[in-house]
């Protein structure tokens, strides 16, 4: 088993104000995280430049994210609108900001504006109904790599073979920096291995209330891996 303990965690921040965002952003690395994840599409549209900018002295250890309704997030504006300020949040260069593969796959004008801005992106794709064969992981793995070595995929779990086939997909991760788990109570696991057993920069987790099926909080994720950590086998 790989240990890097302890492993780093990134703490998906979800508030309907910019300075609540900031705030809880600010609670969430005080308390335990080492990164943090902005879902900006939680905000009013109208609040986003604002959100943006409050999130200046953060950027560096943040993931900026504004994800659609289509893919399973909160920003109900029309994907032009969308693409618009995801363009505006690359170049504020924070850390990442989380692109989905099919946002990227459709629009080679945005492809190109990224790889002009050198900020580097995380290229993600969600399963929000479950996880695919193998082969069909790998292949969406090989279309990621084309646009960033940062790659996210998350599925979702309906047993315990699932979650472990997304660990398995890190035997095909050589040179990227690459986050797979799964959702739901099945995938639980697969959140807390991904770092350890494969080689996960980081993993997700919540201040309080999960954003997500199956996400634990940054304090029980650190419990978890103090307990590993201490085990017999650490």
């Amino acid at each position: 088993m790989k240990r890097t303990l302890p492993p780093k965690i990134c703490a998906s921040i979800a508030a309907d104000t910019p300075s609540l965002m900031h705030e809880r952003a600010r609670d969430a690395l005080s308390s335990g995280a080492d990164f943090v994840e902005l879902r900006f599409d939680f905000l009013k549209p109208g609040d986003l430049a604002a959100a943006i900018a409050a999130a200046d002295d953060i950027k560096q250890k943040a993931v900026f994210t504004l994800r659609s309704t289509a893919q399973g997030g909160k920003f109900a504006g029309s994907e032009q609108d969308r693409l618009a300020w995801l363009r505006k949040m690359v170049e504020r260069r924070p850390m990442l900001v989380d692109i989905e593969l099919e946002s990227l796959k459709g629009n080679d004008e945005l492809a190109d504006f990224l790889d002009s801005q050198k900020t580097p992106i995380l290229v993600s794709w969600h399963d929000f109904r479950g996880t695919p064969p193998a082969a069909e992981l790998a292949d969406i793995l090989s279309e990621m790599r084309v646009y960033s070595n940062f790659v996210k995929i998350v599925s979702t779990a309906k047993g315990i073979g699932d979650a472990l086939r997304l660990l398995d997909l890190y035997d095909s991760t050589v040179g990227l920096n690459a986050i797979f788990f799964a959702m739901g109570e099945a995938g639980v696991i697969s959140r807390v291995l991904c770092t350890i057993v494969g080689s996960a920069p980081f993993t997700y987790a919540s201040l309080d209330e999960a954003i997500a099926p199956g996400q634990l909080t940054v304090t029980e994720m650190r419990r978890l891996y103090a307990m590993l950590e201490n085990s017999p086998t650490g």
